[in-house]
C-alpha cells in the first residue's frame, strides 16, 4: 500500500453555533499571546510551553513555525473562535502518512471551559481526518490528573491505551501522560 499524501486543510471550518476554527497565522500573535497571558497560571498547570511564551514575539515565532508546517502538510493548528472571540487552540501534529496516524493537542482559556468547545473542535477534526484524508488513528495525550483534558477523548470514544511514564517535563519535573487513541472504524 502506498502512503497517502500529506493532508492540507482549508483555512476555516464552520462548526455551527458561532464556533469556528481558523488556521493559526503569525499575524494572530498579539491576540494569542494576550489570551495565553491572561490564562497563564491556569495553562501553566498542565502545559510545558507556557513559561517560554513571555512576549508576543515568542508567540509569533511559534505561529510562524506552525504556519509553515500547515503549508507543507505536516501539521495543522487552528484558533478556536466562539462568537469571534479567541477561546483557545487545537492542533493536529506528528502526521505519519505511512501509518496514517496523528496526534491532537489543545488548550482553552479558563473563561471558556465547560462549554464543549474543545470536544466539538476535536470531534470535527477527527471526522475530517478519517473521512477526507483517510487517516486511521488519532491520538490524544493528557497529563495524568488533568481531568478536564482527559474527558475530551473519553467523550469522543477514544480508548485509553496506557500510561507514558515521565512522558513530559512540566514545571521542572517529569509527569506521566495518559495516552488515548481512536481508530477510523470506531
Amino acid at each position: 500500500m502506498q502512503p497517502l499524501g500529506k493532508p492540507h486543510f482549508p483555512p476555516v471550518f464552520d462548526l455551527g453555533g458561532d464556533l469556528f476554527l481558523h488556521s493559526a497565522e503569525p499575524h494572530n500573535a498579539e491576540e494569542v499571546f494576550g489570551v495565553v497571558d491572561a490564562s497563564r497560571e491556569h495553562l501553566r498547570a498542565w502545559l510545558p510551553w507556557v513559561d517560554a511564551s513571555r512576549e508576543a514575539k515568542d508567540t509569533r515565532a511559534f505561529l510562524e513555525q506552525v504556519a509553515g508546517q500547515h503549508l507543507r502538510g505536516e501539521a495543522a493548528t487552528f484558533l478556536i473562535r466562539e462568537r469571534g472571540t479567541l477561546a483557545g487552540i487545537v492542533g493536529l501534529h506528528n502526521f505519519d502518512t505511512v501509518n496514517r496516524s496523528y496526534q491532537i493537542g489543545y488548550w482553552l482559556a479558563k473563561d471558556f471551559e465547560g462549554r464543549g468547545l474543545i470536544t466539538r473542535s476535536c470531534e470535527h477534526l477527527v471526522t475530517v481526518t478519517f473521512e477526507f484524508y483517510e487517516m486511521e488513528r488519532a491520538v490524544i495525550r493528557c497529563a495524568l490528573g488533568n481531568i478536564r483534558s482527559a474527558a475530551v477523548p473519553k467523550r469522543l470514544g477514544f480508548v485509553l491505551e496506557g500510561l507514558e511514564r515521565h512522558g513530559q517535563k512540566l514545571n521542572g519535573r517529569f509527569i506521566d501522560l495518559e495516552r488515548y487513541s481512536r481508530l477510523s472504524g470506531e
